[in-house]
């Protein structure tokens, strides 16, 4: 009988059916195998379940919208279905480097009871792969594409909006209410990912509108009041970074989004502490001590949270 692991698999898609395909069957050569593998094609994707399906007629549970979740909604509903605590997190082009991925991320939420995330070393097109000896950082986000979570920690947070275009915000919301509750949040370099993208969509319009827009959206939602300043400095630092990048198309329309998206989603607003804010603000500058073996304190969650982080 194949040996499987205590976790879910989650990945949300959208348009992208060969991607899923080539993830999909890398999840499927793991060992142990995940316990179940669950898949959201957000709305407007009448192709990707009717392609793909037929490959992989047992392997896969298929979750399906018919308004637009997004990367995040779609993520929400997946970790709300899934029947394991641990629940693997991947983009459709996005899947595990070797083997033992989710019995080595196992062993490694056994001996780090006060972690709520695991986020994988990313490896891209063009990069080495580094060892995977390194040991664990505490760090201040995560990448949804490249990560595992227990899965009640992620049920105790509001989860993700259902944003199309989540950037700037779908990690960096879920990490501040993780952080808040005094959950930590763990880089493991033993944990590689293969991510399938040079990132040359960061440079469309749309993506760069949404990421100036989700930047004022996230302080808006999450900050205390007295940081609201701050926030209007990261939306200005994201634009002048854009601007270095030669980014100007989506520029003004991210601007003139910020309003209207604080509107829809003004009820979602529900601000951590200001001492959350100055732990993750700690963490993003890397000053943390390396993740150690947690005291019984720590394992019973009685942790003082921070601050605030960026994620890409």
């Amino acid at each position: 009988m194949m040996l499987r692991a205590d976790t879910s698999v989650v990945i949300p898609t959208w348009r992208r059916p060969e991607s899923l395909a080539r993830a999909l069957r890398a999840v499927l050569e793991c060992r142990p195998s995940a316990m179940e593998i669950l898949v959201h094609v957000d709305a407007e994707d009448n192709a990707t379940e009717r392609l793909i399906g037929p490959r992989f007629p047992e392997a896969v549970r298929w979750f399906r919208s018919t308004t637009t979740q997004g990367p995040g909604g779609g993520r929400n509903l997946l970790i709300r279905a899934a029947k394991t605590p641990l629940v693997a997190s991947f983009d459709d082009d996005s899947w595990p480097l070797d083997a033992d991925y989710f019995a080595v991320a196992a062993e490694l939420f056994h001996a780090h009871p006060g972690a709520a995330v695991l986020s994988g070393q990313e490896v891209r097109p063009g990069m080495e792969a580094g060892g995977r000896d390194g040991g664990l950082r505490h760090a201040a986000c995560y990448q949804n594409g490249a990560c595992i979570m227990r899965r009640d920690a992620f049920l105790g947070t509001r989860g993700h909006l259902p944003l199309r275009q989540a950037y700037g915000m779908e990690e960096a919301d879920v990490a501040l209410q993780l952080l808040d509750a005094g959950w930590e949040l763990l880089y493991a370099p033993a944990l590689r990912v293969y991510h399938d993208s040079a990132l040359e969509h960061h440079s469309t319009p749309a993506v760069n509108a949404a990421h100036i827009r989700n930047t004022a959206l996230l302080a808006y939602l999450r900050y205390p009041v007295r940081y609201w300043p701050l926030g209007v400095l990261q939306v200005f630092n994201r634009a002048r970074y854009a601007a270095s990048m030669g980014r100007w198309r989506g520029m003004a329309a991210g601007f003139c989004q910020i309003p209207g998206a604080l509107w829809h989603y003004r009820k979602e607003r529900k601000s951590v502490r200001a001492a959350t804010i100055a732990l993750s603000r700690r963490l993003a500058r890397g000053a943390a001590r390396p993740a150690t073996v947690p005291p019984k304190a720590t394992c019973d969650r009685a942790a003082t949270p921070g601050d605030k982080v960026e994620c890409p």
